[in-house]
């Protein structure tokens, strides 16, 4: 049964306002997501928290300035009770609703053991932010494989993103306001598998925000090469569709082409793992 916990903000402009955690996954960010923290240091979508297999997890969805977990930096995180988060200038304290024990002590926790557990930059300093040598050195650690362990951080920032381009040229400045889904009509994604296990199957999504992965997504991929959070799929308007990679082990590939980031057109074709996935929008 799941464990009904909350969010209360401690710092910034919703000081006091308490957000219960019962949808089992919710999605932070600045303009995308179930919880909209109005903060410039948090990224248009910055970070999840979900319940799985009897635990509480959060993970950075590949923010700008990182998601600080008791102060330190991390990438996925099991959270317990009264445990302390940070997004931007905005301070939460993750609590079980209604001051009820921490009995999930007791579940497994999903990250113990694992290459990607917990994973921490203890020299970062409190209030920083991760430079480029430290978020590479954090995609280091996140292999799941040996073969990958042994790729260098110098291959890694000069891999073939050829799709780069598209996106970068899409999206505008950083601090440029883009239109998000709420401001305008709705859209809807859909879905249509191509290869693999669910061959055949078309999902529709009319949300602002579609998760993919191994486990607890919103498209669940049953494919052992998909990693358990592999990528993102973010909706601004139906011209404005990207797909972003979350740090994935075997990479998101569109058209053939790996990509870390990219806007989508009607007809792409998305790699994951062995599932490939024909994409499409329209607006509702």
């Amino acid at each position: 049964m799941q464990a009904k916990a909350e969010l209360v903000f401690l710092s910034g402009d919703r000081t006091g306002e308490v957000m219960a955690l019962e949808q089992g996954r919710t999605v932070i960010g600045r303009q995308v997501g179930d919880l909209i923290v109005d903060d410039k240091e948090v990224s248009s979508i910055h970070a999840i928290i979900s319940y799985e297999r009897g635990g509480w997890y959060v993970m950075d969805l590949g923010s700008t300035n990182g998601v600080f977990v008791d102060e330190q930096v991390k990438l996925e995180a099991r959270l317990r009770n009264n445990t302390e988060l940070r997004v931007g200038q905005s301070r939460l304290r993750f609590q079980i609703s209604g001051g009820e024990p921490d009995d999930s002590e007791a579940a497994p926790d999903l990250l113990e053991g694992g290459l990607n557990a917990d994973l921490t930059l203890p020299h970062v300093p409190r209030g920083g932010t991760l430079t480029g040598d430290q978020a590479q050195q954090v995609r280091d650690e996140m292999n799941d494989t040996e073969e990958d362990r042994r790729k260098s951080a110098e291959e890694l920032l000069h891999s073939d993103l050829p799709f780069e381009d598209r996106d970068t040229a899409d999206m505008g400045a950083p601090d440029k306001p883009i239109k998000s889904l709420g401001d305008g009509p709705g859209v809807q994604v859909t879905l249509e598998i191509l290869e693999g296990a669910d061959k055949g199957a078309i999902r529709r999504y009319n949300q602002e925000s579609v998760l993919i992965g191994r486990l607890n997504t919103d498209l669940v991929v049953r494919d052992s090469d998909v990693s358990r959070r592999h990528s993102i799929i973010e909706v601004f308007d139906a011209q404005q569709v990207y797909l972003r990679d979350l740090n994935s082990t075997n990479g998101s590939y569109v058209n053939g082409k790996r990509v870390s980031s990219v806007r989508l057109r009607n007809g792409d074709q998305i790699r994951l793992g062995r599932c490939l996935v024909r994409f499409s929008a329209r607006p509702l």
